[in-house]
């Protein structure tokens, strides 16, 4: 399509502010010497100083130090202000703790804004370069790459120093889910491994607040603090701050931050307004289904966009997306997914009150564990709904629902789906997750409390 002049004009002013912007920024980088990078990096590493490390995660730590005895490089990615950065620097210290020196780990953070344009591919070797040559460490050197996502083409000096020096471990994080898809799979293959990092578990939670959880006792607080984990998720920052105005605003301000980091501006959304629009929608129906055919319908914003829309809040890990159990590809793709968020905090945050929904709040928690737990998810629907179809292979292995209250109602609703569930796939067990209420005696259903179902967690 052929510009008008005054849009050709405005289009040609924009790429050469771009162009200007670029360039100034990257004249600006080269002008830094090794003194001044150093000087940079000095307050982010443990070379001349203690930093807080924070509440250590102790499963995530295990599977680290098991990682640091593998060649390969480590990869760990999940939604921002998830405790990947915390990780790492657990991991350096523990380093150190062990008799590695300081100044054999380099922690490169590149959301540091004194380094500039991530378009400058140089970057990256030029920090290297400067580190080892003022510290010219002996012995295996340990590379903590932190948001790496945002530096121009990390991937290909990141294969170059895996395979050419045998005296290196490299740990990279990135704040998206595609950080390893695409061109760069394809050079990376075989030599790294990833780690989704999710923000804490209900163990976890507990655990930063010193409550013992072995042995189990369902007691009141219990049932309290789960109703605040529910309520306010399980960002480490918003699990170990006490103030409740502040979690909020501690909440809002990282769905804020996401949304304009890692979905807006990094893809460049023109029409905000329509994904905001979108984004809502989205929050206001976790747990349930949602297609780019609603949205269309609802909004007028077109299918193309809308999944392109939901394309993007997947990969920046604020929703994961639930197809529909069928071993037709065809009806899987032609079927609404569910949604569930990363996090319940963040639902009630930007909604900015806290649901009444707690039902479908909860099958979201269930949701997102059941992820930290490697398994992928999927629902059917034939009549009757299963919340989670898990499966080993192509078959269906379990059928999962959840539910607040086994009332007479809801108990009679869960059996009778789970039941026609079990009739059409007659090789998988079934279970159903609750908060409150008497469970009954069922030969093919099991009963679990949702205490013991998130307690059971490795983590």
């Amino acid at each position: 399509m052929a510009l008008d002049n005054g849009a050709a004009a405005g289009y040609i002013k924009h790429i050469n502010a771009i162009y200007i912007f670029r360039h100034i920024r990257y004249k600006w980088y080269l002008h830094m010497d090794k003194q001044e990078i150093i000087s940079i990096l000095d307050k982010w590493n443990f070379w001349n100083q203690k930093i807080n490390t924070g509440f250590q995660r102790s499963g995530y730590l295990g599977k680290m130090e098991r990682y640091l005895k593998m060649p390969e490089i480590i990869a760990l990615t999940g939604v921002r202000r998830s405790g990947k950065s915390t990780i790492i620097l657990q991991v350096i210290e523990k380093l150190i703790q062990s008799g590695v020196k300081p100044t054999n780990t380099l922690y490169v953070n590149f959301e540091e804004p004194k380094f500039g344009s991530g378009s400058n591919d140089a970057l990256l070797p030029e920090i290297f370069d400067a580190y080892m040559e003022f510290f010219d460490p002996k012995g295996k050197v340990y590379l903590f790459l932190d948001e790496v996502q945002l530096i121009y083409k990390w991937e290909r000096f990141a294969v170059s120093l895996h395979d050419r020096r045998e005296n290196i471990k490299i740990f990279v994080t990135g704040s998206s889910s595609k950080l390893l898809m695409g061109e760069i799979s394809s050079l990376l293959s075989g030599r790294y491994i990833s780690e989704t990092i999710y923000p804490l578990s209900f163990k976890e939670f507990l655990a930063a607040e010193n409550i013992k959880t072995a042995p189990l006792i369902k007691s009141p607080r219990i049932y309290k603090k789960l109703r605040e984990y529910v309520e306010f998720g399980g960002f480490p920052r918003v699990a170990l701050e006490k103030d409740i105005f502040n979690k909020k605003i501690i909440l809002t301000e990282y769905f804020n931050s996401i949304l304009e980091k890692d979905v807006i501006l990094k893809h460049a959304v023109k029409n905000v307004k329509d994904i905001k629009e979108l984004i809502n929608f989205v929050l206001s129906n976790v747990a349930n289904e949602v297609s780019s055919y609603n949205v269309e319908k609802l909004f007028g914003i077109s299918s193309q966009n809308a999944r392109r829309y939901f394309e993007h809040l997947n990969e920046a890990f604020l929703f994961q997306f639930s197809p529909f159990f069928s071993f037709s590809v065809k009806k899987q793709i032609y079927n609404p997914q569910k949604v569930f968020a990363i996090d319940t905090g963040l639902v009630n945050a930007a909604s900015f009150k806290f649901s009444d929904d707690i039902g479908r709040l909860l099958e979201n928690i269930v949701a997102v564990e059941f992820l930290r737990r490697n398994q992928r998810l999927f629902y059917w629907k034939n009549g009757t709904e299963i919340d989670f179809v898990l499966r080993i292979g192509r078959q269906a292995d379990e059928l999962v629902n959840v539910c607040y209250s086994l009332n007479k109602r809801t108990l009679a609703r869960e059996i009778e789906s789970l039941e026609r569930g079990l009739s059409e796939f007659k090789e998988a067990k079934a279970k159903l997750i609750y908060w409150e209420g008497k469970p009954v005696k069922h030969d093919k259903i099991e009963f679990q409390n949702i205490l013991d179902f998130l307690l059971a967690s490795a983590d």
